[in-house]
Order: C-alpha cells, then structure tokens, then sequence
C-alpha cells in the first residue's frame, strides 16, 4: 500500500472525507472500476474501518462521495434514529397531488352524450371536461349530472347536461384550503400558470394521496409496538443496558439501538424464534432507515420499494406478535 494510500485512508478515519469517485479511484492509482480495482478497493476500506456513501460502485465518476469510519455513520445514524416528527416548512399545494399535472383527457362541446359515456367508461372515469379545439374550458359532464338531469329530460343531450360553472383551482393553491371544495363537488378542475386547465383532483385522489403519505407512520408505529413488546417479554432493564447504560426501559431504546441489541451474542436465542437472526436484523435495519425518511414529512411518498419492505416487516410482526 502506498503512502498516499495510507494518508488517505487514515484521513478518513479521523473525519469524514468528500471527493469525487474518479478522486477516489485516484488514491489507488487506477481509473476503471472493473472485477480485480473494485474488490480491491472495497477490502482496503474495509480493512480500514471505513465505508463509502454512496457506493462508489454504483454511481458515476463525477459523483461526490463521502468516505468515513463506519463507527462515525453510526452515531449519524443512531442521531438520526433519535428524531422527532419533522412538518414541512411549507404548505402541501394543489401541485402536490400527481392528478392534478396530468394530462387530461376531454370532449368537444359538438360531441355526442353517447360519445361523452364511451370516453368516461373506457378511462375509468366519473367525469370529463369539455373543452373546445382552441383550449376553451365549455364545462364538464358527469355521470352524477347525467343521471340528475335525465330525471327530468329522458332524451337529453350532451349540451343539456355540461355543468358550465365547475369549480376550479389553480396549481399554486394551498390544498389544505380547497379540500372542502374538492370533497363538496366531488372534484375540481385545475389551471396551470398558463390558465390551460392541465389536470383533475377528485375526492379518490385526496383519499390515496393521504393514505400514501400516512400509513407508513402507522406501519412503522405498529412495528415498533410490536418490537417492543416482544423484546419486553424477553428482557430486563439491566439486559437492555448492554447497548446504553442509560437505557431504563424498551421504550427509551432507538431502532438502532434495537438491531444492536439483537445482534448482541447471546440475545437472540433468548427470543424463542426459530427464524434467521442476521435476515431479521438487516430487515429491522432497513426499516430504520425507511423509519428515518418518513419522520420528515413531505408530499413525496416513499417510493414502491419502501412500502413494500414496510408491509412485508409489518405482516412478520404480525405473525411474532399476533395480539392487537
């Protein structure tokens, strides 16, 4: 190993360094990733004591890296695991449901009431716009309307039944004010900053987006009941304390305070499980990152991969833990 090498390395370990991956590979002296640099690399790191984020494997040359001891990533992480319910600094606007920027599907006033029942049963829809061939909003029609109308009116056509005064919003509107609206009517049409309508917000929309932004709180909430009781049931104060002396009970211990505790020799046969400990701890650790994502609230959802491994740890819970 050369002396540049073992400077660079030691740096690391004393404090967190950031460069480039093209830098990084540079400290070897080689230029490509390839089967023989970067096993090589990872074993000097390793060796080292030390851990790359992101994987210097897995990105581009021009990426910035950080590459620091693997004890100082887990005091990051285990502050991490500390925090508190972070709220957003500003508020959910209309733009922050995906309908509402999608692209719309309408009819032309001259169309049929025949050809207006088509489009909606063929998308799946309870309502459409009508807008003319130059961008004119005309005024929507909906299967609600249509059988309201045709009470009175049994060979109505499209012209008789297009509400001409649909409730509208604008993209840059704060969502929280116009729920009552959007659950009044049902739904509400939406202009972009060009005035063109680009999108539709419906009660459905309001009702998944929410799902999606809290029920990984619950999921996590339920994880960590369960969790605790489990390891309650098991476990003394004074055994929990070989993670944190100050720890006086399960309930002040963080997530990764549990998957230490759990990767601790001679926990886990105590547990009782006949199930893989190092599967079911690199799971628990993964939900802890999840777990550190969500607490800080934003209209972006986790992605599918995320919710997956919620659910999935979730239902193993269910399953160590099955009381409500």
């Amino acid at each position: 190993m050369s002396d540049k090498l073992k400077q660079f390395l030691e740096a690391a370990a004393a404090a967190p360094v950031e460069l480039t991956v093209r830098e990084l590979l540079a400290k070897w002296d080689v230029r490509i990733r390839n089967f023989n640099t970067v096993p090589r690399i990872r074993a000097d790191l390793d060796n080292a004591g030390l851990t790359c984020d992101p994987p210097f494997d897995d990105v581009d040359l021009s990426t910035i890296v950080c590459v620091s001891s693997k004890e100082t990533v887990a005091e990051q992480d285990e502050t991490a695991d500390e925090s508190e319910l972070s709220f957003p600094h500003a508020a959910l606007l209309v733009s922050d449901i995906p309908s509402a920027s999608r692209e719309v599907v309408s009819i032309p006033p001259d169309a049929t009431l025949a050809q207006a029942r088509a489009v909606m049963m063929s998308h799946g829809y309870s309502q459409l716009p009508v807008i003319t061939e130059a961008g004119v909003l005309v005024g929507t029609v909906s299967w609600e309307r249509i059988g309201h109308i045709q009470v009175s009116i049994p060979n109505a056509e499209l012209s008789d039944v297009i509400d001409r005064h649909p409730n509208i919003v604008k993209l840059n509107e704060e969502l929280l004010k116009k729920i009552p609206t959007i659950y009044e009517a049902g739904f509400v049409l939406v202009r972009n900053h060009e005035e063109d309508i680009c999108g539709i917000v419906t009660t459905a929309d309001l009702t998944e987006q929410f799902r999606l932004l809290a029920e990984p709180f619950f999921l996590v909430g339920e994880i960590e009941r369960r969790l605790r009781r489990c390891i309650e049931r098991a476990f003394s104060a004074e055994d929990l304390q070989c993670v944190g002396k100050s720890i006086t009970s399960v309930n002040n211990m963080t997530f990764g305070q549990y998957v230490r505790f759990l990767r601790t020799d001679g926990i886990w046969p105590r547990l009782g499980w006949q199930i893989d400990c190092k599967l079911f701890t690199e799971q628990l650790d993964h939900i802890r990152q999840v777990r550190n994502d969500i607490m800080h609230f934003r209209p972006d959802p986790l992605t599918g991969k995320q919710r997956d491994s919620l659910a999935k740890f979730t239902a193993w819970m269910r399953h160590l833990d099955p009381r409500p």
